[in-house]
């Protein structure tokens, strides 16, 4: 009887501690994203497309410069994904919001980009990239069309 008890109870709390940490999805937002209100938020997600269709969710980092979101990455999975497709959903703040990121060309937005980004991250940013600045894609998240 013991031996049932303590197997009931080891798969009880399984299920618990799967079912509480699994993540929750956020729900979509009914307003545009203020990017000043987020903008101490320190590791949001994005959610792409595979080319298969499925979503890929990845944690990154977030810089708001002259009211605008801005992230950036290198030659990643997730870059790929926003060059086939750059209709992405943005995580951050408790809600999801449906935005489409733009690739950033402008160099002096992208200095100034950087430097948030290092203002920001600080030693992480400085580890990552110890040289100054990265050779990485910046894009702007703008509301879709």
């Amino acid at each position: 009887m013991k031996r049932r008890m303590h197997i009931a109870c080891t798969i009880a709390c399984t299920v618990w501690l799967v079912v509480s940490c699994a993540s929750t999805v956020p729900p979509m937002a009914e307003t545009a994203l203020d990017w000043q209100s987020v903008a101490d938020v320190g590791v949001p997600t994005i959610v792409t497309r595979e080319p298969d269709g499925g979503e890929r969710v990845t944690k990154l980092w977030l810089a708001v410069v002259d009211g605008e979101g801005l992230i950036r990455t290198g030659d990643s999975r997730w870059f790929r994904n926003i060059e086939r497709d750059p209709n992405v959903v943005f995580r951050i703040g408790g809600y999801a919001y449906p935005l489409r990121a733009e690739v950033v060309t402008d160099e002096s937005l992208e200095k100034r980009a950087n430097a948030a980004f290092r203002e920001k991250y600080g030693w992480q940013d400085w580890i990552i990239h110890p040289f100054g600045e990265p050779d990485a894609n910046l894009m702007r998240l703008v509301p879709r069309d």
